[in-house]
């Protein structure tokens, strides 16, 4: 079980849930680079080892907020709306969350899900990446917590099998062929790393940069 009490954990899900309702639907960020932003922010942490202040008083928009503030300090996320905006304060000002919003859904689902499991948000991703599970809605979405917690144990030991450059390449869409041109790397070496023939860990780091860039995820989402 998580690093707080299980009293905590219905709060944490509706404001993890409220805060990709936020971040995605009223600022407009894509999920994952949302989502990105979350985990290199240190509120994922704060979190994960149960900050009382943290998961007792913020709300998912403060939350949501914490996040791109988060990310304004740095240099990666040098894209992200400036908070002096007064467009974005207008936008938290007037945000309206979606409590049957796909993006609702998935932050209680990982909220309950790595609790139960005693996961940080981030090796949750790097098995289940945040796509998934937003896959996942349609079907899941009146489905009990043990149905879905069934379901993401299945996922899991099938991502155990699987290298993580390849889901994440399937997940984009990219042929194996594609990929290689774009991060100007050898065919047969992107098919080796896939196929687990050769460790992506030792990888050359100009490769791992390149792959990642092409990909829009972080080099440690491409770790075995």
């Amino acid at each position: 079980m998580g690093a707080y009490n299980t009293n905590y954990v219905d709060n944490v899900a509706t404001n993890l849930g409220a805060m990709l309702d936020c971040g995605i639907n009223t600022l407009e960020f894509s999920g994952r680079d949302f989502y990105n932003m979350f985990l290199a922010s240190d509120m994922s942490d704060k979190i994960n080892m149960g900050d009382c202040y943290t998961i007792c008083t913020l709300g998912g928009v403060e939350l949501a907020e914490y996040v791109v503030c988060y990310a304004m300090n740095n240099s990666q996320y040098i894209h992200v709306k400036k908070a002096s905006d007064p467009a974005f304060n207008q936008h938290l000002n007037d945000a309206i969350i979606d409590v049957n919003s796909k993006e609702y859904w998935v932050g209680n689902v990982i909220a309950r899900y790595a609790w139960e499991r005693d996961m940080s948000y981030g090796e949750l991703d790097r098995a289940i990446p945040i796509e998934k599970l937003f896959d996942m809605y349609d079907e899941y979405k009146n489905a009990d917590t043990l149905v879905i917690n069934i379901r993401l144990d299945e996922m899991i030991k099938a991502a155990d099998k699987t290298a993580r450059i390849k889901v994440r390449r399937e997940l984009m869409g990219i042929t194996q062929s594609e990929l290689a041109k774009r991060a100007d790397i050898p065919l047969r070496t992107l098919q080796q790393y896939e196929q687990k023939q050769k460790n992506i860990n030792n990888a050359k780091a100009i490769y791992l940069v390149r792959l990642a860039n092409v990909l829009r995820c972080e080099v440690r989402e491409l770790m075995e």
